[in-house]
């Protein structure tokens, strides 16, 4: 008797749980691109030592890129393409533009910390900040 209120009350437990773990996942609500790109500016902000002006354009840039990549993940849903390949290209794409963008605001110290955040391989990251340090020193020159 004991083992059988032990089973029911184990079985009541975990529906209630189940039920309680679906009404706050539909309670979640999916955050817009300003939401987004508030929630990675206030991180680079901290991790990056942006000043008030980067902050301002990393704002900014993330927000467009950010619905930009959405929009377009939205038409690609809707015309039926359901290829995760053709989605990566398309995320890598605005994500080659964002690291582009910001590659011209921060400091060189700045994008390889930016680099190294956004999980760019070691080799990788050596090979573009060197490329970086070339250019930088070229127009020093002029």
């Amino acid at each position: 008797m004991k083992m059988k209120l032990t089973t029911i009350l184990l079985t009541t437990f975990a529906i209630t749980f189940a039920i309680n773990a679906t009404a706050q996942h539909q309670e979640q609500k999916e955050k817009s691109p300003v939401e987004i790109a508030y929630e990675q500016t206030e991180m680079l902000r901290e991790d990056l030592d942006l000043n008030h002006f980067q902050v301002f354009k990393v704002d900014s840039i993330l927000q467009s890129n950010i619905a930009g990549v959405m929009n377009q993940f939205e038409e690609m849903k809707k015309g039926g393409l359901q290829n995760p390949d053709s989605y990566r290209e398309v995320q890598k794409r605005w994500q080659t533009k964002t690291d582009s963008e910001f590659e011209k605001l921060f400091t060189l110290d700045q994008f390889e910390r930016y680099l190294k955040l956004s999980g760019m391989p070691s080799k990788e990251r050596k090979k573009k900040m060197a490329e970086l340090r070339k250019k930088a020193k070229e127009n020093n020159k002029k």
